[in-house]
């Protein structure tokens, strides 16, 4: 005879059981419920079995009974119920194979306290599960389950609660079965079939709060359940069948006790209709689930939130809004997980022109670069990433140079010795934003251990060189900071013949900040060359350190400058206030520059003027320069100057100076290698360069009043003539 059981031999049965649980289920119901997994992919399952004896007693009824539970389980397909993967019938045994599933009981009986804020959510959120399932069984099945009690319902992994145990399903029309206990029967009526099941419900939710029915007068019962409860259960129990209200009914009286409609259960709710919701309503629902996934369950943000969220990111429009919440989950991921599910959504996004999406991106780079692989970040990611240190917005640019720290260290050769390089020397002289070019001497510094040791020197003491005649305070003092913080970097010969004249012209920095730092550095460099000087076998040590170190020590002295580098950028105050995504995403539409007019108020200003205009002005009027020292004082001692230097300890020659990195010096064709030593014009020629600038300047301008004079004279004249003729022709 046929039957749906196609299978007879545990080859053919692509599950194994791993483990077997002692489940109290397990003594209730005709099925023993083990973890099982499937054997090709190692998949998580829960695998029912059934012993097959029909010498006993019933034993022929409880066959039949478990093979119409897995017919009606195969060909019933909703969420709220128990998903079908395989079953089979090898011998004496029926095996059901479906998601990996917990029974509620044993789930319930493992929470500490049923009573915090969140189980009351949860447990909510299951209820109104359980409901659901229930009313497209009864209303739109026509079929009623007969037995809905806590040995019924099971979780998944997702925390989802579940309906199974269909031995006793049956057509609406039909009268119940006979039941093995009498435990879960009740009176029905013909015009209310299903009333069964609400009468089921009402001994779930006493189940839940109490435990295992015992006898059916326990519940009345009621102490245990909680108040917002009280006024639907008593009529979920009634005696009289026509008396137990609709599924409607019951969800319209609970919403309005406040037991459903918070925030796991809405959250749940949107999630699984975010379909049906207008781009206004996902986008708000988007903005506010990062926060609330902090107080949800680990197990329902990793395997209902998540899977929803990287469904939703495949179609819908909204995708940097679901960004920030799927990398927060993300972190729950493995490895292989992560670059399966995750990384795809990153490298899509990282190929969005959207300056907002960008933005999300920048902003959140700590959390995912770790985990992305460097072939991967070379190839795919870095060339789109880079493009951001060109952008019109001073935003994206400076978010752009921070996350450099972030992903250096994966970058191969090419890519940062070559590329990035490029980029950071044109920011270096070209970028009208003080904060970017401060930023990027401060990123230099922080990724110099990874530069190649054979250019690493020049490209650091032409980059710091640089950054010591920006017109920009504070860009001046992180060229000084990085020169020290990265000393173990540079030969000897480079210490002698580059570095220190460079710092040496800094010593009449018209900053008294700038001018106190570059002393301290000057006199750390001079104690290394004074102590070569003395004993002249540390040469030796110290080139090989200088070639063959990629992270060494740092000596006592340059520790503050080390601090400075690395701990923290420059703050640039307003600058990430100027633009929000909502801005940035109109400004990307009208193909307009975005406005940062904000950063004129701040407290350092640096864009009213190109950076060789204020440098003249600072020249010009050492009383004005004087005013903005104080004035740049308190910023500049929080974002740059350590306010915990050691100045009784930091600059003795004879402290513990460890090694430089590199003296092989190759040229090749980028950026600052091939930089002469930068060396500062002293103030004296400074002043007759502004002032021969400016009377050039100024004969400049004379010249073309007068040759617009002449144009407007021109067209006066001509525009005369030509009236002249018209008038006669016309006469």
């Amino acid at each position: 005879m046929w039957t749906i059981f196609s299978r007879d031999s545990s080859k053919d049965f692509p599950f194994e059981i791993t483990e077997c649980p002692n489940y109290e289920f397990n003594d209730k119901s005709l099925w023993k419920l083990n973890k099982g997994k499937k054997k090709n992919t190692n998949q998580d399952v829960s695998i029912f079995e059934f012993i097959i004896n029909d010498e006993i007693p019933g034993g022929k009824v409880r066959s039949a009974s478990a093979k119409c539970a897995i017919k009606h389980l195969k060909t019933l397909k909703h969420p709220n119920f128990l998903t079908y993967l395989e079953s089979s019938e090898i011998k004496t045994t029926i095996y059901l194979s479906t998601e990996y599933v917990e029974p509620l009981q044993s789930f319930l009986s493992s929470q500490n306290d049923l009573n915090t804020t969140i189980m009351k959510q949860y447990i909510a959120w299951g209820i109104s599960n359980i409901i659901e399932g229930l009313r497209f069984l009864n209303v739109e099945a026509k079929l009623c389950h007969n037995k809905v009690c806590i040995w019924s319902v099971f979780v998944n992994k997702a925390g989802k609660w579940k309906l199974g145990e269909l031995e006793y399903m049956n057509n609406v029309n039909n009268p119940p079965p006979s039941y093995d206990n009498d435990l879960y029967r009740t009176t029905v009526h013909q015009q209310s079939p299903f009333s069964i099941d609400i009468w089921g419900l009402g001994v779930l939710i006493w189940e839940v709060f109490n435990g295992p029915l015992s006898h059916q007068s326990a519940l009345k019962d009621v102490k245990k359940i909680p108040k917002e409860l009280l006024k639907v259960y008593p009529k979920l129990i009634a005696a009289d069948p026509m008396t137990r209200p609709s599924y409607d009914t019951i969800t319209l009286s609970l919403r309005e006790q406040g037991y459903f409609g918070n925030d796991l259960e809405k959250t749940m709710t949107a999630l699984s209709q975010y379909h049906l919701l207008d781009d206004l309503q996902r986008t708000t629902f988007l903005e506010k689930l990062p926060n609330l996934l902090e107080t949800f369950p680990k197990n329902i943000a990793q395997y209902n939130v998540l899977p929803s969220l990287l469904e939703m990111f495949s179609y819908v429009k909204e995708q940097k809004v679901i960004f920030p919440s799927m990398i927060k989950l993300s972190t729950m991921l493995d490895d292989q997980e992560f670059e399966e599910k995750i990384v795809p959504c990153i490298v899509k996004l990282f190929e969005s022109n959207d300056r907002a999406t960008r933005l999300l991106l920048l902003n959140q780079i700590e959390l995912y670069s770790n985990r992305l692989k460097p072939d991967l970040l070379n190839t795919s990611i870095f060339p789109l990433l880079v493009s951001g240190l060109a952008d019109a917005s001073p935003t994206i640019r400076e978010l752009t140079v921070r996350s450099m720290v972030y992903i250096s260290s994966k970058l191969n050769y090419n890519n940062l010795n070559v590329e990035l390089m490029r980029h950071f020397a044109r920011l270096q002289m070209k970028d009208d934003q003080g904060s970017i070019r401060t930023n990027t001497t401060v990123c230099l510094g922080k990724i110099a251990q990874y530069l190649d040791p054979k250019n690493r020197s020049k490209i650091l003491s032409s980059a710091f060189g640089r950054a010591l005649k920006d017109p920009f305070p504070p860009s001046r003092m992180a060229g000084v900071s990085a020169f020290s913080a990265t000393q173990q970097y540079y030969p000897l010969l480079e210490v002698s013949s580059r570095v220190l004249p460079a710092l040496c012209q800094v010593t009449l920095d018209p900053e008294k900040g700038v001018r106190d730092i570059t002393f301290q550095t000057i006199k750390g460099f001079l104690g290394k060359l004074e102590n070569v000087s003395e004993d002249a076998r540390l040469k030796e040590k110290i080139e090989e350190e200088v070639a063959n170190t990629s992270s060494p020590s740092i000596p006592t002295w340059a520790g503050w400058a080390l601090t400075n580098v690395t701990s923290k950028f420059y703050s640039s105050k307003n600058l990430q206030k100027d633009i929000n995504p909502t801005e940035l995403s109109k400004d990307n539409t009208n193909n307009k520059i975005v406005n940062f007019d904000k950063m004129k108020n701040s407290s350092l200003k640096t864009n009213d003027n190109t950076p060789q205009n204020i440098y003249k002005q600072k020249q010009l009027d050492d009383e004005d320069i004087l005013q903005n020292t104080q004035n740049y004082k308190h910023v500049i001692d929080e974002s740059i100057i350590s306010k915990d230097w050691d100045d009784n300890s930091g600059w003795n020659v004879g402290d513990d100076w460890e090694s430089i990195d590199n003296s092989e010096k190759e040229k090749t064709d980028f950026g600052w290698e091939d930089q002469e030593p930068i060396l500062l014009d002293d103030s004296c020629d400074i002043a007759k360069k502004v002032e021969a600038d400016a009377l050039k300047e100024e004969m400049r301008k004379k010249r073309e009043e007068r040759k617009l004079e002449r144009i407007k004279q021109l067209e006066l004249k001509r525009n005369s003539k030509q009236t002249l003729k018209l008038g006669a022709k016309k006469l």
